[in-house]
């Protein structure tokens, strides 16, 4: 439910958005009403998006551009985004208060991909913004293989490694295979800042296991910018004055009670050089509302894409509920999951130690908790990623050399 003052909010937004092509003729010209008119507007969805790309949802002059962005197209034409230099300004602003702390001193080694994609040039801007020093490592390139990356990390006495969360658990194990102690041998690490996929509380733990060291999250995708940020308490604030989130039910027809799952629909709240009205994320969240020490109200939880749900027994296991499953585990770095034939929920897990072994007890505990119908395997080091090449090749195929300490 929107505020008169929110309201008013909404319809300027709304106004500006008719001013970009694919806008014109779906959003109304007269200032909405109620609430209710706002849920009535039509869903934008990827494929709107991907039709109108380049310019369809450009509402500022030419000159104000100042930054362009794509989707990486996995699954189609990639989607355009555009930037003004008030945009840039706001999400730099607002990203350098994520709670990690960025200062000056600090020297903050940047690897997610810089290549038409926007969180390393966002993580950068506000690492800039609050003085620190930003290492672009990049993360789609031969000349930071990850080797490479565990050698800057020590010559260079990073403090913040700033990666998604995947990455991270795969510079560790290359450390580790170059036959460094993580908490011993990285002194200077205080943080991890992570992004690009969902963070669940199972990975958190992983990391800060690993590492010794606390990890902040954020959120956000191509098409909007940043949505949220963990705050100093390492929880993950929506940024309200930035963006209406409706968190609605399966069929798309009305939002969920507080603190239950639901399909994440974006509006933009501040006039963006390429407006979001209604975007239908296709990610599974959920909105709890209770007081945290920082100061906010509401928290954001993101279970994950909706692509990625499997389904076993009539219902969605997320990447959330996965995660949880795979942290009970002996080994819990590297693994896939799959649906079963016969129904079951098949996880395919590396060992990390060559005793780990799977306690038949523990699996049945799981499948009790879960209301799940579990397999797990517990495979070889190597089945899943390969170690070897790892630390002995780079991305182009050329030898690494890392010195052990």
């Amino acid at each position: 439910m929107a505020t008169p003052e929110r309201m008013d909010i909404i319809n300027q937004v709304l106004r500006h958005a008719r001013g970009a092509p694919f806008y014109r003729e779906r959003l109304p010209d007269t200032p909405l009403r109620s609430w209710e008119e706002f849920q009535r507007l039509p869903f934008t969805t990827k494929e709107d998006l991907r039709q109108q790309s380049p310019h369809g949802l450009i509402c500022v002059p030419p000159e104000k551009l100042l930054q362009y962005h794509e989707s990486s197209a996995t699954t189609g034409t990639p989607v355009s985004t555009w930037f003004s230099g008030e945009d840039l300004k706001e999400i730099h602003s607002r990203f350098s208060e994520w709670g990690v702390g960025f200062k000056p001193g600090d020297r903050v080694l940047i690897r997610f991909p810089y290549a038409l994609s926007t969180i390393g040039h966002f993580v950068q801007g506000a690492v800039q913004h609050k003085g620190a020093c930003a290492i672009p490592a990049d993360s789609r390139t031969s000349i930071t293989p990850l080797p490479r990356v565990v050698e800057l990390m020590r010559k260079l006495q990073v403090t913040v490694l700033a990666t998604i969360s995947l990455s991270a658990v795969m510079i560790a194990e290359a450390a580790e295979m170059a036959g460094f102690v993580l908490r011993r041998d990285f002194p200077h690490l205080r943080a991890l800042c992570c992004a690009g996929e969902p963070l669940t509380q199972a990975r958190r733990k992983l990391l800060e296991e690993l590492w010794g060291v606390p990890v902040y999250d954020n959120y956000g995708m191509t098409e909007t910018g940043p949505q949220a940020m963990d705050c100093r308490e390492q929880q993950l604030h929506p940024w309200q004055e930035h963006f209406l989130m409706e968190v609605l039910d399966e069929r798309l027809e009305k939002e969920v009670a507080p603190g239950e799952t639901g399909y994440s629909v974006i509006t933009s709240l501040t006039r963006r050089a390429s407006p979001m009205i209604r975007y239908r994320t296709g990610d599974r969240v959920q909105r709890v509302e209770r007081p945290c020490a920082c100061g906010q109200n509401s928290t954001l939880i993101v279970r994950g894409r909706v692509e990625d749900l499997l389904w076993s027994q009539g219902r969605p296991v997320d990447l959330w509920e996965m995660e949880e499953i795979v942290s009970q585990l002996p080994s819990r770095r590297f693994w896939r999951v799959s649906s079963s034939p016969d129904g079951r929920v098949h996880f395919t897990v590396e060992k990390e130690r060559e005793g780990d072994a799977l306690r038949p007890s523990l699996v049945s505990r799981l499948e009790e908790h879960h209301g799940l119908r579990l397999k797990v395997d517990l495979v070889p080091k190597g089945t899943l990623y390969d170690r070897q090449e790892l630390i002995s090749f780079g991305m182009a195929g050329k030898p690494i050399y890392v010195s052990t300490p």
